[in-house]
């Protein structure tokens, strides 16, 4: 499983883990100084970390994606592409919490317990998720591409492929379309799929004939099958996989220049990423 629905909310399980582990640390801390007349600053300290990390982790992948982002400036304060690098946002709240609990014993041994005890309650989970995605290949459900006949993914292997999960009735996957269009258009290299979920062929059809793009490899797949073979819950999802066929990572939720960019360049290493 890529992702999860929480009631209306979906996330990745990447994302569930994170939001966890936030959580119990704050509630160990808070557990600990329930008694503590300092608790307020142990856990002012705990929200200024996270603020910090949160932002270092955006402005590490802004500068490491800067050319991508000189064409479209407000796309710098569109979060919502999942525009971040994780290490560095942990790296400097850990760093925060280092400085605040500086030469004082009481909030050293508060932040390491509770350090401590998340790290060991979320391992087990990170790791089969780790697995997990590690184990997911090409799907092998049959798709039916615009003109009726059967496709199989897996003839594929051997490239790089990019599958794209999308419906016409949703936002983020119209707005995210001309992205994906104009990468597959400058990277030939690479294997562009558009997957469309749960609409029958005439609707689909009828989308993409009112719109301009000119997508390749729109294939239709009116019951899911291939996202629940995959674990993808939420639309839209794009899936990055290499040359061997095997999941080298995901995104759920609308994507941007920068951060498509930011996922090609892990999966096509051998060739140079062009523009687009």
């Amino acid at each position: 499983m890529l992702s999860i629905a929480v009631g209306p909310i979906v996330l990745s399980i990447s994302q569930l883990i994170t939001l966890v582990g936030l959580f119990m640390f704050w509630g160990i801390t808070y557990l600990q100084t329930r008694n503590n007349a300092q608790q307020k600053q142990f856990l002012d300290n705990i929200f200024t970390a996270i603020i910090i990390g949160f932002l270092t982790a955006r402005l590490t992948f802004i500068i490491a994606m800067w050319q991508s982002y000189q064409e479209n400036w407000w796309q710098l304060v569109n979060i919502s592409d999942g525009g971040f690098i994780p290490s560095t946002g942990w790296g400097a709240g850990a760093l925060v919490l280092m400085f605040y609990a500086r030469r004082n014993k009481l909030f050293i041994k508060a932040y390491f317990t509770s350090a401590l005890i998340t790290f060991f309650c979320l391992i087990i989970p990170t790791f089969f998720a780790v697995i997990y995605q590690a184990a997911v290949e090409l799907p092998s459900s049959p798709l039916r591409n615009i003109e009726g006949h059967e496709v199989d993914l897996r003839r594929y292997k051997g490239t790089p492929v990019v599958i794209n999960f999308w419906a016409s009735w949703c936002p983020p996957c119209r707005r995210e379309m001309p992205v994906l269009e104009a990468a597959q258009k400058h990277n030939p290299e690479l294997v562009f799929v558009f997957v469309n979920q749960g609409e029958s062929l005439l609707s689909v059809k009828s989308f993409i004939d009112s719109t301009a793009l000119d997508l390749k490899n729109v294939f239709i797949d009116p019951t899911s099958n291939v996202s629940r073979e995959t674990g993808a819950a939420g639309l839209p999802t794009t899936l990055f996989y290499n040359e061997k066929g095997q999941l080298v990572t995901s995104h759920m939720g609308e994507l941007s220049q920068a951060s498509l960019r930011y996922y090609l360049n892990q999966i096509n290493s051998v060739v140079p990423l062009k523009k687009g």
